[in-house]
């Protein structure tokens, strides 16, 4: 169930439960016969089971319909969603999805289509015998578990063959297999985390996903070169309320944005110098507030003009409420079927 209601009971389970009053639960449990809250913000709260002050973040940015929206659709488990390995099924998803399908697995196409075209769906959930894990096509490395947003972040970095590639915040390193994937086997990425935990499985799933020669690693960005890479991800820590709905306890205990803000700007600015003039520069979060996006966004272009907008191609609809840049993208639960995300590009100048 979502919201702040629960799961309404059976007639059978109700009648367990209560006995002869179970038909008036039902009826009392019912959307329109539920009293809520004259206040907006109240109301939100009650329906989606949010906290206040992330309810008022939501409807300052989005208005109350939206917020709702939201709320509902981070109240409802995520999709399974996948990323085949290019590096090894040429064919694509569909190599993988028929592989899996001889597994007996049934796939399906993500429902938008965004820019991951190598995102796909088990409608059925993780196979029931032995999860993900136990599925030979996984072990084989031939796909790995990936929201469709968490691959376009990946993809928005544009990574080529030959190139070098810092993850500046690359966790348990996704979206690094993710990048290396796209290389043709020539380059190098380098991840960094300062979490070094969230490293420990890197080193084997790059061997499984036969990209290990490309995946390095570093302790600290104070020992890299300037200008010695050719593009640099900064998927930022966040305080991932667009993620709720994989971690749904976090709503009670996400950080402040506030202070997440000038963490993301401090990992910007320390990375800026990495970078090679003509070298391309992705910021990301999986938040949906703007003081942790856009607003961190706009504050690292005043404050580095030796950087500049690096539009995307093509365009991605998303909230009314929301006013992108041609350079910024945001994904959101309730109109992408993603997790929600926000993405910046830029490109450093070149001294002519």
């Amino acid at each position: 169930g979502s919201g702040g209601r629960g799961v309404v009971p059976s007639a059978e389970d109700a009648r367990a439960m209560y006995g002869d009053g179970a038909a008036d639960l039902r009826i009392a449990a019912r959307e329109e016969n539920v009293r809520w809250s004259s206040d907006d913000a109240i109301a939100v709260g009650q329906k989606t089971a949010l906290p206040r002050p992330l309810v008022d973040a939501l409807i300052r940015e989005y208005g109350r319909e939206e917020a709702l929206a939201f709320g509902a659709a981070i109240n409802a488990p995520g999709p399974v969603t996948c990323r085949a390995n290019g590096a090894l099924a040429r064919g694509g998803a569909d190599e993988v999805a028929a592989m899996l399908a001889r597994e007996g697995i049934r796939t399906e196409k993500t429902k938008y289509g965004l820019a991951a075209p190598l995102a796909f769906v088990l409608p059925d959930g993780p196979p029931k015998n032995g999860g993900i894990f136990g599925c030979d096509v996984w072990r084989r490395g031939y796909f790995e578990v990936m929201d469709e947003g968490s691959q376009c972040i990946a993809n928005a970095v544009g990574a080529r063959e030959g190139e070098r590639i810092l993850d500046a915040c690359a966790g348990n390193g996704g979206k690094t297999l993710a990048m290396a994937a796209n290389m043709n086997g020539h380059g190098e990425i380098c991840a960094f985390d300062i979490d070094k935990r969230r490293l420990s499985h890197l080193k084997a799933n790059a061997a499984r996903a036969r990209v290990d020669a490309l995946v390095t690693t570093t302790e600290s960005l104070d020992e890299l070169a300037s200008e010695s890479f050719d593009a640099i991800l900064v998927d930022a820590p966040c305080s991932s309320v667009g993620a709720l709905r994989r971690t749904p306890s976090l709503r009670h205990s996400y950080d402040d944005p506030r202070e997440l803000a000038k963490v993301q700007a401090e990992i910007l600015d320390g990375v800026a110098r990495l970078l090679k003039p003509g070298g391309r520069l992705v910021y990301a979060t999986c938040s949906v507030l703007s003081i942790e996006n856009q607003d961190v966004a706009e504050a690292f272009e005043r404050k580095h003009d030796d950087f500049a907008p690096w539009p995307f191609e093509d365009s991605v609809l998303t909230s009314p409420a929301v006013e992108l840049r041609s350079h910024e993208r945001l994904f959101l639960p309730h109109v992408h079927g993603t997790d929600g995300f926000f993405i910046a590009r830029f490109v450093r100048r070149t001294a002519d």
